[in-house]
């Protein structure tokens, strides 16, 4: 858990296909801050590239216009196929790849941090990322990372998604799945989950989240403060507090600004700050959404 990054995932971190002039960028991760994963949602001009090792397990989900393309991994033989919706392409961080396409397909590629990937393994397997690499695949339907990268994309194109925390815990489930199924060491876990948190331990992890609302509250802070694996944290929570991570400290912030709305002064922007939101549209988003009014009509009405 020590390895959890602290800062943004920069496209600088990635190949760059975003920084290509020929490509047409629709949305990318950076902005919002994201720090387990870096995703990029763009139309891709034609392409033959050579690209090195960055160190991050990438995958490429096509999302439009099916395009022949052709991947060869050093040391391994050519790929090529006709690679439509939602096909996947998984690439090892280790990977020097050569990359040709003449089409204009549209794209996620997702960047999953080394790091990320590396506590996961450590928990699912007690070794290191060179014991659990994952394995290059070519163009694969998966149902499970399908629903993970939809809930991506869509999160790119509303720019819906600036709570690390829930980045935090699709990151990790990307990663377990990749390693579950992705890598040299794939195959059924046997015995029981690792980390199962005590009532001692959720009380203490309850107080930790109201005493940082205002603060970034990442799975891996969580996991840390009461000794338990990110990978196991949720399950564990749901089960002693009925709701995942995410949706308990969502809901809690979301109390603690109608709070500051109903009995004080400061302004929205302050508030959302004040109840660990990062701005005024990521509190007025999710407001709206659960409490069904904007924070300044529920302001205005409770001053009526």
């Amino acid at each position: 858990m020590g390895s959890y990054p602290g800062s943004v995932f920069t496209v600088a971190e990635t190949h760059g296909r975003a920084l290509r002039a020929e490509n047409r960028l629709v949305a990318h991760s950076q902005a919002s801050g994201w720090r387990s994963l870096y995703a990029v949602i763009l139309d891709e001009a034609p392409l033959q590239t050579l690209e090195p090792p960055v160190g991050h397990p990438s995958l490429i989900y096509h999302l439009c216009r099916p395009t022949a393309v052709a991947r060869r991994i050093e040391g391994a033989r050519r790929e090529q196929a006709l690679i439509g919706p939602r096909r996947f392409c998984l690439t090892p961080g280790s990977a020097t790849t050569e990359w040709e396409h003449c089409g204009n397909p549209q794209i996620l590629q997702i960047y999953l941090r080394r790091s990320i990937y590396q506590d996961v393994v450590g928990e699912m397997y007690g070794c290191d990322v060179s014991g659990a690499e994952v394995v290059p695949r070519f163009a694969f339907l998966d149902p499970l990372l399908e629903q993970l990268a939809i809930t991506i994309t869509t999160a790119l194109r509303d720019d819906t998604i600036e709570d690390g925390l829930y980045v935090d815990t699709l990151a990790h489930l990307i990663a377990a799945h990749l390693a579950r199924r992705y890598s040299v060491r794939s195959r059924a876990l046997h015995g029981a989950v690792p980390g199962v948190a005590s009532g001692p331990r959720m009380r203490r992890l309850i107080e930790f989240v109201e005493e940082n609302l205002d603060r970034d509250l990442s799975l891996a802070a969580m996991a840390r403060e009461v000794g338990i694996s990110p990978l196991y944290l949720p399950r564990a929570f749901r089960s002693a507090i009925g709701q995942s991570p995410h949706q308990y400290v969502l809901a809690r912030r979301i109390e603690r600004a109608r709070e500051l709305l109903r009995d004080t002064d400061l302004s929205i922007a302050d508030v959302a700050l004040s109840a660990g939101f990062s701005s005024q549209s990521h509190l007025s988003h999710w407001f709206v959404r659960l409490v069904g009014v904007s924070p300044a009509a529920y302001r205005k009405e409770r001053l009526r």
